[in-house]
């Protein structure tokens, strides 16, 4: 997308004669029929307003918006709980309904899509899409001492307060229950040395 200054300082080296319009277009990458369109006014006498926006796509969130969807994947990915490509697309997708922005993603499927994807991971560089190495509940809030003693006096308080009977206590581990997910790419920080589910 040309910004106007460019556009403005473009457009005036074409009028005093200093570069023509194909080498302008070469130049400085701006839409000949634009310029062109625009030039033709100005040396008739017309007035010619530059283009507000050129080019034919815009951003769908703005930088503020941008930076905070920015901040919200880093702290999933630092709470173990990075998104994967879809779930990405379907938060961006949620974010621009609520914020009642214009947008061209799918509504069908409701999902953003491709092209919003590899241009906001070209305009934030340090988020990658790796594949995560599995780490259960357990290792990620950590299985120490003060954990399993404070596992333990919530436990003698409970037992004190609700005076379970013996039939009611019963003994759970994680067999059939899965506390990590399956593998599939996530967004992630770059650097860290292994992406965490």
């Amino acid at each position: 997308m040309l910004d106007r200054r460019k556009y403005e300082a473009c457009h005036e080296y074409v009028l005093m004669g200093k570069i023509s319009i194909r080498e302008a277009v070469r130049v400085y990458d701006v839409p000949k029929s634009s310029l062109h369109d625009r030039t033709n006014k100005i040396k008739k006498g017309k007035e010619a307003n530059v283009p507000a926006k050129l080019g034919i796509f815009e951003l769908t969130f703005s930088e503020t918006y941008e930076e905070e969807l920015l901040a919200h994947i880093r702290q999933l990915d630092s709470m173990f709980m990075p998104l994967s490509k879809k779930e990405f697309l379907k938060l961006a997708y949620d974010l621009a309904v609520e914020l009642r922005l214009r947008h061209r993603f799918n509504k069908t499927k409701k999902l953003a899509g491709k092209d919003f994807y590899y241009g906001f991971l070209k305009r934030h560089p340090d988020i990658a899409l790796r594949v995560p190495e599995s780490t259960s509940m357990m290792r990620a809030v950590g299985f120490n001492k003060p954990q399993v003693d404070l596992f333990f006096s919530k436990l003698v308080e409970l037992m004190e307060k609700h005076s379970f009977p013996p039939s009611r206590i019963f003994n759970a581990d994680e067999t059939g229950v899965s506390s990590v997910h399956d593998k599939c790419k996530v967004m992630s920080v770059k650097g860290k040395r292994q992406a965490k589910v």
